[in-house]
C-alpha cells in the first residue's frame, strides 16, 4: 500500500483535549504507540492546558503540543495551517460543520484536501448535517472520511462522500492486564451519564440497598456532570448517593490511566446505554473493558451489545430496566468463570482488530 514517508508528521486537531484521562488522550496515545512505520511524530493542536501532558503520550512516535489558535474560528485556522504546511491532518472528532467550513475556506492548492482526514464517530443523519455535507462538494470528493462502524460508513456513503473507509477505533490494552480475575466489583466506568444508563444504575443501587446487599459498586461521578451535561445528571447522581447502598463507591474524580485500567480487573462493567444514541457508535468504555478482560452488561441493538454478544462476554439487555439490569448482573455473577474466560478471548481478538497501525496506514496512504 502506498503511503507517506515515515519522516512525515501527523497533525491531530482536537480542541476539547485538555487532560491526560479520557478517550481523546487515549486515541492519541494509541497512535503514538504504533504509528512509527507511517509517521515520524504526532503534533497535537489542542486546548492550551494540554501542553503540560501531551509529550507524555508519546511512545514509538513522539508527541508534540501545539496550542489551538484563539477565537471562534481557531479550529478552522488550525486545520488550514496544518494543511498549508503539507502535513497529513486528522480532525479527531469531525462532524458535518468541519466539512462545510473547510470547503468554504477554499483549501484547494497543492492537494491540501487530499491530506485531510475526518474521523466521524457518529452517523451524520440529521437534516442540518446532511445539508452541511451537501454544501461541501470539494471536501466530500477529496478528503478522507474515517468511520469506526458500519452505520457511520453507510451514512457517509449515502451522503455522497467519495473516500470513506471503515477502520477500527484505535485502542491498546495496558501491559499486564489481569485476565480471568476473580469477581471484585460492579463498575460503571467513565463519567456516568443518563444516556449511558446512570438512572438505571441509581435504581439498581436502590434495589440492592432494599435487599440488604453489599456487592461493591463503583461509579465515577465527576463534577463535570453539571458543567457538561446539565442539572438532569446532577439530580440522578444525587439519587444514586441518596440510595443508602453500603456497597457504593462514588468516585468524584477521573482516574489516571493506570488506575482506570486497574478498575477493570475483576469487574463486571455496566453499560446499559440508550439504543437511539449508541446504536452505531463505538463505546470506548466497553472496548476498554473487553480489552482488559472484563465481562459487560450492555444493551441490545448497540455497538456495545453486538460485540458482547459476538464473544459471549457478558449479557445483553433486551429491555432497558433496572429489573432487567439486576437479573443480568445475577446471571453473569452466577457463571463468572465462563464470562471472564470469554472476555479474555475477546481481548486478544479486539487487540488485533483495533491495532492503531491500521488507522495510521490508512491516513498515510490517502493523498500520498
Amino acid at each position: 500500500m502506498p503511503g507517506a514517508s515515515p519522516n512525515s508528521p501527523l497533525c491531530v486537531i482536537e480542541p476539547t483535549l485538555r487532560g491526560p484521562s479520557g478517550h481523546y488522550a487515549e486515541f492519541v496515545r494509541a497512535l503514538a504507540a504504533r504509528a512509527e512505520a507511517s509517521f515520524s511524530a504526532i503534533d497535537v493542536v489542542a486546548d492550551r492546558r494540554a501542553r503540560e501532558f501531551l509529550p507524555s503520550l508519546g511512545g514509538a512516535v513522539p508527541v508534540h503540543a501545539r496550542p489551538m489558535p484563539t477565537g471562534p474560528a481557531g479550529e478552522l485556522r488550525a486545520i488550514r495551517g496544518s494543511l498549508a504546511s503539507g502535513a497529513h491532518t486528522l480532525v479527531l472528532t469531525a462532524n458535518a460543520s468541519h466539512a462545510l467550513l473547510v470547503d468554504a475556506a477554499g483549501l484547494l492548492r497543492s492537494g491540501a484536501l487530499d491530506r485531510l482526514a475526518l474521523f466521524v464517530h457518529w452517523p451524520l443523519v440529521k437534516p442540518a448535517q446532511r445539508a452541511a455535507l451537501a454544501l461541501a462538494p470539494r471536501v466530500r470528493r477529496r478528503a478522507l472520511f474515517l468511520a469506526p462502524t458500519r452505520g457511520v460508513r453507510e451514512a457517509l456513503a449515502e451522503a455522497d462522500c467519495g473516500n470513506v473507509v471503515e477502520v477500527a477505533y484505535p485502542a491498546t490494552r495496558l501491559a499486564g492486564a489481569a485476565m480471568r480475575a476473580p469477581f471484585r466489583h460492579l463498575l460503571m466506568a467513565g463519567a456516568a451519564r443518563i444516556n449511558k444508563g446512570l438512572d438505571l444504575v441509581a435504581e439498581l443501587a436502590e434495589r440492592l440497598a432494599r435487599d440488604g446487599r453489599e456487592t461493591p459498586l463503583l461509579v465515577q461521578v465527576s463534577p463535570k456532570h453539571v458543567d457538561r451535561h446539565g442539572s438532569r445528571e446532577d439530580a440522578v447522581v444525587a439519587r444514586l448517593l441518596a440510595a443508602g447502598y453500603r456497597g457504593l463507591v462514588a468516585d468524584p474524580k477521573a482516574p489516571d490511566r493506570g488506575e482506570y485500567a486497574d478498575r477493570f480487573r475483576g469487574a463486571l462493567v455496566l453499560a446499559p446505554y440508550e439504543r437511539a444514541k449508541f446504536a452505531d457508535g463505538v463505546s470506548g468504555v466497553v472496548l476498554d473493558a473487553l480489552l482488559h478482560g472484563a465481562p459487560v452488561v450492555a444493551t441490545s441493538g448497540t455497538w456495545a451489545g453486538d460485540v458482547v454478544e459476538r464473544f459471549d462476554a457478558g449479557v445483553v439487555l433486551r429491555e432497558r430496566t433496572a429489573a432487567q439490569l439486576a437479573t443480568a448482573v445475577e446471571r453473569v455473577l452466577g457463571r463468572w468463570d465462563r464470562y471472564a474466560q470469554n472476555a479474555a478471548r475477546a481481548s486478544d481478538a479486539l487487540a488485533a482488530e483495533h491495532d492503531p497501525r491500521t488507522l495510521a496506514r490508512v491516513i498515510a496512504a490517502h493523498g500520498a
